[in-house]
């Protein structure tokens, strides 16, 4: 349940998804069509001073954990996060074809509970590079952040109607799939492990899907639908307290093709009724030291996707090799 100060700064800011788009950098917008959808143009060719860079319109890098802290010399667990995503932001920008977009899936900031202004400002200035070489940056909530913190510091935003009242929904379209991007964080007072859609956004989500069944479908969320046969306690416990309501609304529909989350700070898969459902690595700090940290190269096909794993650690047994998943019919 958002507390009142926040349901009352959502409808203030009148929120949807979040954004970068580098129309003018440094500005952070939304962009709608109807309320609902996020319609962004990838061009086959992005202009940087000296240069022309060929963008491929079917690769998207994604990230997430990022827990950026306000001061640049912060480590937890023994790692730097700030040098992390540093370090994952040179890598996609010194992409030769550069990707449609990048996906910072949730825990974007943790300064403690709450995460601090300082914190999403410096999340910011290390995505800016991004923004220079024209790449869109789309961001989720996770329960380490704050919505209303996270809108006061960073946001610029268009007039609009939230489709679900104060939560960041919304969905982009691409030429081979639908990305719906979901907004798990519903504590907004202390940071609790567990994530919760609720209804308002679950019947969202149904209808959305609904609505733009013309292609694969994939859904994108910071938590986790909880596994009981999983090792980690997050994993098993920590992930969506109403997972079995959500894979009830993806399950019957059969353009859904795959669910992408983070969270546990885990590099794993498993399926659901042919429903690819894809444990994205941390950025950050990991949990279990055998775990990558790093990126996720992932590159839709015109019947599947692809995922490659970028890890920082160059000699992670894991690292640049690609996993190939193939729709469900």
């Amino acid at each position: 349940m958002l507390c009142a100060k926040e349901a009352s700064d959502i409808h203030k800011h009148k929120l949807m998804s979040i954004h970068i788009i580098p129309i003018t950098r440094r500005r952070f917008l939304h962009v709608s069509a109807r309320g609902a959808v996020a319609a962004i143009a990838v061009p086959s060719v992005r202009a940087i001073p000296g240069k022309e860079v060929p963008v491929d319109p079917h690769r998207f890098a994604f990230l997430s954990d990022t827990h950026i802290m306000a001061d640049p010399t912060a480590v937890a667990r023994g790692i730097n996060m700030a040098d992390h995503l540093r370090q994952v932001v040179a890598e996609i920008a010194a992409q030769t074809a550069r990707p449609a977009g990048v996906v910072v899936n949730g825990d974007l900031a943790t300064d403690g509970s709450p995460p601090t202004a300082g914190a999403y400002r410096y999340l910011a200035q290390l995505l800016d590079p991004l923004s220079k070489q024209g790449m869109p940056v789309h961001l989720t909530m996770g329960n380490c952040d704050r919505r209303s913190l996270f809108a006061e510091t960073l946001t610029e935003m268009l007039p609009g109607t939230p489709p679900v009242a104060g939560r960041l929904v919304n969905v982009l379209q691409t030429e081979r799939a639908n990305f719906f991007f979901l907004d798990s964080l519903y504590n907004t007072e202390r940071t609790v492990t567990e994530g919760d859609l609720g209804m308002k956004q679950i019947e969202w989500l149904a209808r959305a899907l609904d609505q733009h069944d013309e292609k694969p479908a994939i859904v994108i969320c910071h938590h986790n639908v909880n596994q009981p046969e999983a090792t980690s306690g997050t994993a098993k416990e920590g992930g969506l307290r109403d997972g079995a309501a959500l894979v009830e609304v993806l399950r019957p529909r059969k353009h859904v093709k795959a669910f992408i989350f983070g969270h546990t700070h885990e590099w794993r898969r498993w399926e659901i009724d042919g429903i690819h459902f894809i444990n994205l690595p941390t950025t950050a700090y990991i949990f279990d030291p055998d775990e990558p940290r790093g990126w996720v190269d992932l590159r839709l096909e015109k019947s599947g996707m692809s995922l490659m794993l970028e890890s920082l650690d160059k000699t992670h047994p894991k690292h640049g090799k690609k996993l190939v998943f193939r729709w469900r019919k």
